[in-house]
């Protein structure tokens, strides 16, 4: 009996424990993610093509396209080690974790390896040499440059220093060009400047700073005055439009009357506020001031006019109602004469050396209140050469000899307050006779001519001619003495003066 109870209860054990042994293990199905990447350059995040794209563990190898990009699909879920090579960058290695049915995205960024690009070679100097002299105000600058590593693309910054290399001016930067056109250069002044060339891989390398300088400034027979936002500035020019700018401060500079000899010019200048006559050399350098006390008459500053003496040694300028001649060194004011009307003040003046005489215009209290009077000197009374008539005067000039003068009216006898002409015409006027002649025949329709002044041999005249709106540019043109034959000369130019 106690046998057969041993027996049962050792078959119930091994029943329990088949029972148990034959339930089946629990499934957990396989999870899978997605990875989206870009490969960008360290520096200057430039898409890298070509880019072999690897895991650890491993899943599978892509490359990247055109912009950098690659996409993993069907990845295991886990973190990995992402690698990336190519050729000329160094290895980069991330990590990334991949999530059950997520994107995951990833930046990765390479660096050039330098020690496997070479650098590229010193700029080369091409034009203009090194040192050179004489060279023109209008120059293109030229150099090379050289790289063993033939993939690489050269990029070129260009600078530009002034004479002392105090001042640098940037001409290019990051630039494939290898050519550069500078204009309008200053004359006899010297240049220097420098390329330095980067090939994106390696530290930028200089050239050396090369120097050149330009011509000196030419004989030129033409200086003018160019209003530009505003602001005028002195230029000189030869007939074929080659100018020089002259001055170069923060004020207004105008009404540039030359020397006798054509080795100073003179000009008005706000500089110090209040207008005063300087002088400077032709080439613009050595700028003097004559006067302490400022020029004064005319209303409208920029329509004052001055003189110098015959013999260069003195100006002739007005303050207010009377002329008073100056050394150039500012020393011996010497009153010359009074205006003869009461209530007048002088507005231009003009002095021949033949005959010893002083032309001016008087400028009442409107704009269009003038006389032109004639001054012999030594004297002390004045001949009117013209009375006051209905419209506005301008000028007056001589011609070489004194025996002719050049002035302008405005014939349409228009008279407005702010001084507006519509049909302002030259005119010349015989001393002696007062026979006048009208020289703007050929006149466009519409328009002023202003400022004239004879050219150096008393054939032709020099003037402006602008649009009566009083807002449209002023171009200097000349024409033969009988009015015929006008021909622009400078756009945008005008108060010219032909030495």
């Amino acid at each position: 009996m106690e046998t057969r109870n041993k027996y049962i209860l050792l078959f119930l054990c091994c029943s329990l424990l088949g029972f148990f042994s034959c339930e089946e293990e629990p499934f957990e199905p396989a999870l899978f993610g997605t990875l989206f990447g870009e490969v960008l350059e360290t520096d200057d995040n430039i898409a890298i093509e070509g880019v072999i794209i690897s895991t650890n563990p491993p899943t599978s190898t892509v490359e990247t396209d055109l912009q950098g990009r690659f996409q993993l699909e069907n990845i295991p879920v886990g973190t990995y080690s992402l690698r990336a090579e190519k050729s000329d960058f160094l290895s980069a290695v991330t990590s990334v974790a991949i999530f059950a049915d997520q994107d995951a995205n990833v930046i990765v960024r390479m660096t050039k390896d330098s020690l496997e690009n070479t650098a590229p070679g010193v700029p080369v100097n091409v034009f203009p040499q090194d040192g050179t002299v004489d060279n023109e105000v209008n120059i293109t600058l030229q150099w090379s440059g050289s790289d063993m590593d033939t993939d690489d693309e050269l990029q070129y910054d260009l600078l530009l220093f002034n004479s002392d290399q105090t001042e640098t001016t940037e001409l290019l930067i990051n630039s494939v060009d290898t050519t550069y056109e500078l204009t309008n250069l200053d004359f006899n002044t010297n240049y220097f400047w420098q390329v330095i060339v980067n090939d994106g891989s390696n530290e930028p390398v200089y050239s050396e700073v090369w120097s050149f300088s330009t011509q000196p400034i030419p004989n030129h027979r033409f200086v003018f005055a160019k209003e530009i936002d505003g602001v005028y500035d002195i230029y000189s020019s030869d007939e074929a439009g080659n100018s020089s700018r002259l001055t170069n401060n923060s004020a207004s500079n105008w009404r540039p009357r030359m020397n006798p000899l054509r080795t100073k010019i003179a000009f008005i200048s706000n500089i110090e506020v209040n207008p005063q006559i300087y002088i400077m050399d032709r080439d613009g350098s050595n700028v003097t001031q004559v006067t302490t006390i400022p020029i004064s008459g005319a209303a409208n500053q920029t329509e004052l006019d001055y003189s110098w003496s015959p013999d260069g040694s003195r100006i002739l300028y007005m303050i207010n109602s009377k002329l008073y001649s100056i050394l150039l060194d500012g020393t011996g004011l010497t009153e010359v004469a009074e205006t003869p009307f009461f209530g007048f003040t002088f507005g231009a003046c003009d002095w021949v050396g033949l005959g010893n005489k002083i032309v001016a215009r008087t400028v009442g209290t409107t704009p269009y209140n003038s006389h032109l009077v004639l001054l012999d000197l030594p004297g002390s009374s004045w001949d009117v050469l013209q009375f006051d008539i209905a419209g506005r005067t301008g000028g007056p000039s001589f011609s070489i000899d004194g025996s002719v003068v050049l002035f302008t009216h405005d014939v349409s006898e228009f008279e407005a307050p702010d001084g507006r002409q519509l049909d302002a015409r030259i005119f010349t006027k015989n001393v002696d006779t007062f026979l006048t002649v009208d020289l703007s025949i050929n006149k466009p329709a519409g328009t002023n001519d202003l400022d004239p002044r004879f050219s150096p041999d008393g054939s032709r005249v020099i003037f402006t001619n602008t649009n009566n709106d009083g807002i449209s540019p002023k171009n200097i043109w000349v024409m033969d003495i009988d009015g015929n034959n006008r021909t622009l000369l400078f756009e945008n130019a005008e108060m010219a003066e032909w030495k």
